[in-house]
């Protein structure tokens, strides 16, 4: 799971002039602070685990206002728990977890500075909210507000302008943290060569040659699967293009297998599952040429703990569901790259860029150009595929923080030629499946 990252915390009545680079704004906040104040984050660690109650957080926070420190009244920190599981919304907002007295502030750099932890049971009992309760996806949210002598105040809505958006000063007030699962699905590859993460079907065009299905599974909680129960994966066929007069092939969904996870081989406390599926086996009766486009065979993984809670998703592109569409693609770049210009956008969940993670294009064995997002949660790049050019290698270069990173890249025509929604272990690293359909 992810560590947090350093974060400023920035109040809004801070004055700077426009000015784009990192260091200047520094200078600025620092020389120019007539009003207001700044919370600044020196440190930050820890995560919350769905299993772990002793799991912990720990900050060290430094105020700054335009008088040294001296209009510093108090922090007060308040605690979110965002439910984003099941069909009862059990969210709570604005929990007291402590409040830090300016007399319980320390000093450094001649700066008032407090140092914050909590675990993740303090979490649970400030919120009302048991561990039972806690599912993957669901969020933890802490708050500061910072409290000034002369009655004003400044919390995460109060954050704008240059400062709060650069790199230097870039968290407002907020610190989320969202539950993981401890598994992982690394997604295969499929159909002439198309990175399932790029274009996941069985592929209809006459010239398509269609590969069996697999995934490994990887299932690491910390105690060596012992947290896990079971893993159950179901399987559906849902039939989209009935027409007058035509049967409804679709299939209700079925269990297709299930394991015990402590059964499962272990090396270093990780456990192991390669899922695979023949044609045959995800057609399930259902004759190839029956098949049209928009069709879907859908697989989803559902895992049982040990304490009973059951987490799964429904959604397309989480790595808990995952669907398998019919499409009908006659690559048109099967023997060469298809040329024009082709854009990379891209995404980071955490809005901060991409870690270090690139995109490299390398053309006709030529040097790789490297792409990446500096900063933020989206951005583009753009890279031109010559007309003659014989060959297109698109790779994926991981970085830090991968669960927060995912791309698409658009062909010259405007359709989607590759996408890659990430998931626990982020993209798939190496090769990209690049796939212009006629």
């Amino acid at each position: 799971m992810r560590k947090f990252k350093i974060y400023v915390l920035l109040a809004a009545a801070v004055f700077v002039t426009a000015c784009s680079e990192d260091d200047k704004i520094t200078l600025l906040v620092q020389d120019t602070v007539t009003a207001g104040a700044v919370l600044r984050t020196l440190d930050s660690s820890g995560s919350l685990d769905m299993f772990d109650t002793g799991a912990t957080l720990s900050f060290s926070i430094q105020e700054q206002d335009a008088e040294g420190g001296a209009l510093l009244d108090r922090v007060e920190i308040t605690g979110d728990y965002v439910d984003n599981n099941g069909t009862d919304d059990d969210s709570v907002s604005g929990a007291a977890l402590a409040t830090i007295a300016a007399s319980e502030f320390g000093e450094l750099d001649g700066l008032p500075t407090f140092d914050y932890s909590l675990t993740l049971a303090e979490f649970l009992t400030a919120v009302g909210i048991p561990i039972t309760q806690v599912l993957p996806g669901d969020q933890f949210i802490v708050n500061m507000e910072l409290f000034l002598t002369d009655g004003r105040s400044f919390k995460n809505e109060d954050t704008t302008g240059n400062v709060s958006g650069g790199s230097f000063f870039s968290s407002p007030y907020r610190y989320t943290e969202t539950v993981d699962d401890g598994v992982s699905l690394l997604l295969p590859f499929l159909n002439d060569g198309i990175n399932v993460a790029d274009k996941t079907g069985v592929n209809i065009a006459p010239t398509a040659v269609n590969d069996e299905y697999s995934v490994e599974i990887r299932i690491d909680d910390g105690m060596d699967g012992a947290l896990l129960n079971t893993l159950t994966i179901y399987r559906e066929f849902i039939d989209r293009t009935v027409e007058d007069g035509d049967p409804d092939l679709s299939q209700d969904e079925a269990v297709e297998v299930s394991y015990d996870i402590s059964a499962l081989p272990s090396v270093e406390g990780v456990r192991t599952i390669e899922f695979t599926r023949t044609l045959l086996e995800i057609y399930n009766g259902v004759d190839f040429a029956d098949l049209s486009v928009n069709d879907e065979f859908n697989y989803r993984f559902e895992f049982l703990t040990d304490d009973g809670r059951i987490f799964t998703t429904r959604t397309p592109g989480t790595e808990n569901f995952v669907q398998i569409n019919v499409l009908d693609c006659t690559l048109l770049n099967a023997d060469a790259p298809f040329p024009g210009e082709y854009i990379i956008n891209f995404f980071d969940s955490f809005g901060d860029g991409w870690d270090g993670a690139q995109i490299t294009v390398s053309i006709d064995g030529g040097a790789a150009q490297s792409f990446t997002l500096g900063n933020g949660s989206s951005g583009n790049s753009k890279f031109t595929v010559p007309e003659g050019a014989t060959s297109l290698v698109v790779s994926y270069v991981p970085g830090a923080f991968e669960s927060e990173h995912s791309y698409n890249i658009a062909d010259p025509n405007g359709n989607q030629a590759a996408v890659d929604p990430g998931g626990a272990l982020g993209p798939v690293e190496g090769t990209v499946g690049i796939a212009v359909c006629d």
